[in-house]
């Protein structure tokens, strides 16, 4: 191997040279960090209701085998607006199903606590991401470790209809 000195006293190596694969990540934890990133992004944009951010997370042909109006960065915006219509105090937390990255929905409960509602499975690629699904497992939402709905984040995200349109909906205290 040969090393040719360039500015700043890095070092260049020629093409048809061989790469140490030891020091590059291998390309599943690569895609898994990249993953659990667009989670974490997502989980951020659908708690601020930012509906612009969320759709430049995703790619435009984005599967959503959950969503009746189809496939598609659009109809996942339909889909979105109408779970805020639906069920305004609605959150998203991280969490994780069998080690990987996913999303997981509360809903306000009757005890001023918060309740499981559905788990939010991603996948990506370098587009972004591209698989938007609620999982057919039946005991995956029980499964699914992850945050609760709590602390200081709560405080920003909380009761999105008193804002929206002055109406309570949510317990007064989720603390």
């Amino acid at each position: 191997m040969v090393d040719v000195p360039a500015e700043d006293e890095l070092t260049v190596i020629r093409d048809d040279e061989e790469i140490d694969d030891r020091a590059r990540p291998e390309p599943s934890t690569r895609r898994a960090d990249e993953l659990e990133s667009l989670r974490d992004e997502f989980v951020e944009g659908f708690n601020a209701r930012d509906l612009e951010t969320l759709l430049a997370l995703v790619a435009p042909d984005v599967e959503c085998p959950d969503v009746l109006a189809g496939d598609g960065s659009e109809a996942l915006a339909e889909e979105l607006a109408a779970i805020w219509e639906r069920s305004p105090a609605a959150l998203l937390t991280r969490g994780f199903l069998d080690d990987a990255p996913c999303a997981i929905a509360w809903l306000p409960d009757e005890q001023g606590g918060w309740s499981r509602a559905a788990l939010v499975c991603l996948e990506c690629d370098d587009g972004g991401i591209t698989l938007f699904a609620l999982p057919d497992d039946p005991d995956a939402l029980e499964r699914a470790e992850g945050e609760e709905p709590m602390g200081d984040e709560l405080d920003e995200w909380q009761d999105w209809a008193e804002w929206d349109r002055g109406e309570e909906s949510g317990p007064s205290s989720r603390r």
